[in-house]
């Protein structure tokens, strides 16, 4: 899925792409930035938590969580709900 989002620091548009992923067991999305890098979310706790890295900005993962919910929660099968 592309979602379009606004850095939070300097307010332009960022086109990301977030794929399912299974971590660990648990359903989540893995966050592609244009230059490749990534991270995976997961929502728990009605939150997205990003689960893969020491720190992403919070207020980045906000912006993603708002954008991404609630078009996309994922089963254990993988369908969105």
């Amino acid at each position: 899925m592309d979602i379009i989002i606004k850095d939070p620091h300097n307010d332009r548009e960022v086109h990301l792409t977030a794929e399912p992923e299974d971590y660990k067991g648990e359903q989540g999305l893995r966050i592609i930035f244009p230059d490749k890098d990534s991270f995976v979310m997961v929502y728990r706790n009605e939150n997205w938590e990003v689960v893969d890295e020491e720190f992403v900005n919070p207020d980045l993962v906000e912006i993603i969580g708002k954008a991404i919910h609630p078009r996309a929660r994922y089963s254990s099968n993988s369908h969105a709900q």
